[in-house]
């Protein structure tokens, strides 16, 4: 009869999540800026810690606590989404002749090679939380292999909840603001 019950139980179905691009439709791209400029940029593959090289959305809720909700995922690892959001950030809208992923056999003259320090839902003893992205970018120089410029990305997004939904909510606002920061410091860049 114990037996019996143990196996009635059913498991919660697995919630998946995703990252969406929310492009600003009133953001044109800069085609005079692309029209001069003669850089090809390909985007290395982001690195980060094994946590976010996983699926699994993460939690803080104390210090140095790192846990993953139980019954949610995400539909792929959080270094993967971003790296595919940048690129086409990046192509729809940078200021490069073209933009390349990692495993194009053409030539770059620039490479962005960048660290995923964070990508997870803080929750706060106040019963508030917030999603939290931080970045660290370097644009190379493939000629002489310098680092031309470096810039550290940050997003911290209120999230509604304090669950897995409402970090997804939080941390898709956050890679957003990521995007656009990451387009308007390679902009800025002669």
């Amino acid at each position: 009869m114990l037996l019996t019950a143990c196996v009635s139980q059913t498991t919660p179905p697995v919630t998946v999540y995703t990252i969406s691009p929310q492009w600003n439709n009133n953001q044109e791209p800069n085609q005079q800026a692309r029209s001069t400029n003669k850089a090809v940029l390909k985007i290395s593959p982001i690195r980060s810690t094994e946590t976010f090289t996983s699926r699994n959305i993460i939690y803080t809720d104390k210090q140095y606590s790192q846990n993953p909700y139980i019954y949610s995922r995400w539909s792929d690892a959080p270094v993967k989404m971003l790296q595919t959001m940048f690129q086409v950030q990046l192509e729809k809208k940078g200021p490069f002749k073209a933009v390349l992923a990692s495993t194009s056999s053409a030539r770059a003259s620039l490479s962005l090679e960048c660290t995923l320090y964070d990508f997870s839902h803080h929750l706060n003893p106040d019963n508030t939380s917030k999603g939290v992205i931080r970045v660290g970018c370097y644009l190379i120089n493939n000629k002489n292999r310098s680092v031309l410029a470096h810039q550290e990305l940050v997003a911290s997004i209120p999230s509604p909840t304090e669950n897995a939904q409402g970090a997804a909510m939080a941390l898709n606002k956050a890679a957003n603001e990521v995007s656009v920061q990451l387009l308007n410091w390679l902009a800025s860049i002669n």
